[in-house]
C-alpha cells in the first residue's frame, strides 16, 4: 500500500464554516491507497466512513464518479479505459469536514487518478445529443403525479438543524411511499421509483440524464420547487428484455403520463469533459 501525503494537509478550507463548526473542503487526498488490475470478479463499491473500497471497475467508472459525469460528457478516453477493471483500496480521516458540492472520497480519488493515471484535462462546451424536458400537451397541463411544494424548505433548513443539534425530531413531514421531503431519492430494482420533494427540476434531469445517457436541458420553463413521484421500469432492466407494464412503463411513457412532460431528442449544449492524457495507473 502506497502512502499519500495525509488528507488533513491536503485540504484547502474555506474561511467559513458549516453546520457543527467543520470546515468545508475543496482538495484531499487518500492517506494511503493501492491500485490492482482485475482481470476476473464481479464490480463491486463500497465506501464507509475512512474507506474507500472498489474492485473491478473501469477508468471510465471512476472518472465519472469523482468528477460528477454522466458518460456522454467525456470525450478522448482510450479503448482500455471503458473495458479494463481495476481494484482500489484506500483509506482516509473519517472525522473531517464536509466537501464542498462533493464527497471526500470523490475529491480524493481525483487527486489519485493524477497522481497514479497521470490524468490531465480540459473542460468545454460542444453541441451535442441531448434530451430536452418539455411540456406534453399543448395546454401545458401537468400529470397527477406532479404537484407544487407543499412546504418551504429553505425557511425550514433552521428549525432542522436546530433539532437535529438538540436531538429533537425534525419538523419535517416524514417520507412516505410517493414523497420525500426535502430531497430526491431514486430507489427499487426491476421497477424504479423516483420520490421528490420540495426541489426543483435540475436534480430530477441530473437523474434523468443518468438513466437516460445523455445530458437532459430544461424546456419547461417551470420555476419553483415541486413534489413528484415517477414509477418505471429503467432501461438498462429494458435492455435485457424485460417488457414493461402499465403499472410501471418505460421511462419515457412514464414521464409522459404521470408528470405530463416528455422527453424530445434535441441538440443543446454540453458541458464536457475532454481528456487530455490518460495511462495505465502504477500498481503496487
Amino acid at each position: 500500500m502506497r502512502t499519500m501525503r495525509p488528507l488533513a494537509l491536503a485540504c484547502l478550507l474555506s474561511c467559513g464554516a458549516v453546520a457543527q463548526d467543520l470546515p468545508v473542503i475543496r482538495e484531499a487526498s487518500f492517506e494511503a491507497a493501492t491500485i490492482k488490475r482485475n482481470d476476473t470478479g464481479r464490480l463491486t463499491w463500497s465506501v464507509t466512513p475512512g474507506r474507500y473500497v472498489v474492485t473491478n471497475v473501469t477508468m471510465e467508472r471512476f472518472i465519472t464518479a469523482s468528477f460528477q459525469l454522466h458518460p456522454d460528457q467525456l470525450a478522448g478516453l482510450p479503448a482500455w479505459a471503458r473495458e479494463e477493471g481495476w481494484d482500489i483500496t484506500a483509506r482516509f480521516d473519517p472525522n473531517l469536514g464536509q466537501a464542498e458540492n462533493s464527497s471526500i472520497w470523490q475529491l480524493a480519488l481525483r487527486q489519485l487518478l493524477a497522481e497514479r493515471a497521470q490524468l490531465k484535462f480540459r473542460r468545454e462546451v460542444q453541441q451535442r445529443p441531448v434530451y430536452a424536458l418539455a411540456h406534453a400537451r399543448d395546454d401545458r397541463r401537468l400529470g397527477a403525479n406532479i404537484t407544487p411544494a407543499r412546504i418551504d424548505c429553505d425557511a425550514l433548513q433552521p428549525k432542522v438543524e436546530a433539532a437535529a443539534k438538540a436531538g429533537q425530531p425534525s419538523p419535517l413531514p416524514p417520507a412516505t411511499n410517493t414523497y420525500v421531503p426535502c430531497g430526491l431519492r431514486s430507489s427499487g430494482g426491476q421497477t424504479r421509483l423516483i420520490r421528490s420533494g420540495g426541489v426543483g427540476l435540475f436534480e430530477f434531469m441530473q437523474e434523468l440524464s443518468v438513466l437516460t445517457g445523455r445530458t437532459v436541458i430544461d424546456r419547461t420553463g417551470l420555476a419553483g420547487r415541486w413534489d413528484f413521484f415517477l414509477t418505471f421500469t429503467p432501461p438498462d432492466r429494458l435492455a435485457t428484455g424485460v417488457t414493461a407494464d402499465a403499472s410501471a412503463p418505460d421511462l419515457f411513457t412514464a414521464v409522459r403520463e404521470q408528470l405530463g412532460l416528455k422527453l424530445d431528442s434535441a441538440e443543446g449544449p454540453v458541458n464536457m469533459f475532454v481528456v487530455e492524457r490518460l495511462e495505465r495507473p502504477t500498481q503496487d
